[in-house]
Formats: C-alpha cells, sequence, structure tokens
C-alpha cells in the first residue's frame, strides 16, 4: 500500500496536502477507499463555509461500506471538487490525487499523522 510521505494524515483516514501557507487539500486514505470498496457516491453536508473541529461534514457510501467524513480541525472551505460529483469512484482510481476539499486552516498541524505513524496505525 502507498502512503506518500508528503502528506500530513489524521487517525480517521483522511491525508492533507499542504498547498500554500495555510492552504490545504482534504482527501481520503488509499487505505481507507479500499475498506470503502468501489465509491459509489459522496454527500457533502457543508452547511457554510467553515468547519468546526469534530464535526461530520460528509458521507462516502461504497459497496462494502459507509465513511463518515469528520473534521480532522478548524477550516474554512476554499473549494470542492466538483469532478467527484460526477464520479466519486475517481477515489478508488488515484486516492492521493482526487481531493474532496480545499481548506484555509489557522491551527497548528502537528496534531497530524506523519507516513511512518499512519502505517504504525493502519498495521
Amino acid at each position: 500500500m502507498f502512503i506518500p510521505k508528503s502528506l500530513y494524515y489524521t487517525k480517521d483516514h483522511l491525508w492533507l496536502r499542504k498547498i500554500g501557507l495555510c492552504d490545504f487539500y482534504i482527501g481520503l486514505t488509499d487505505y481507507a477507499q479500499k475498506e470503502i470498496g468501489k465509491i459509489d457516491s459522496i454527500e457533502l453536508n457543508l452547511k457554510s463555509n467553515t468547519i468546526k473541529k469534530d464535526e461530520t461534514w460528509g458521507i462516502i457510501y461504497g459497496t462494502n461500506k459507509t465513511f463518515t467524513l469528520i473534521s480532522p480541525l478548524d477550516c474554512e472551505i476554499k473549494a470542492t471538487n466538483c469532478i467527484l460529483e460526477k464520479n466519486a469512484s475517481h477515489i478508488n482510481t488515484d486516492s492521493y490525487y482526487n481531493w474532496l476539499l480545499r481548506v484555509v486552516i489557522t491551527t497548528d498541524n502537528s496534531t497530524f499523522l506523519t507516513n511512518q505513524e499512519y502505517i504504525q496505525l493502519i498495521k
């Protein structure tokens, strides 16, 4: 299983890619997409342009299970990936390319896991 070194990870199987000073893409890890199976649809429950830490912001429906998306931090939403609205199974093809949200954070990212820490978590 491929787990890129350049990303941050959460215990809830999300990855974060830093793309600016405070900007990040958030996506689903390869481990999670394999557990879910073929992804049929993604339902984002974004009531405003901000999400609080531990708030549920969406659900991913797959052939094996349903996966609840929980925010790892307080953030401001800048964009959603509209490609996944039309074809959610793109995540199954390349989970580290197909991001779910682009966000801005102002909190410390030291609570995230490195790739080695994430590997230990999923063993």
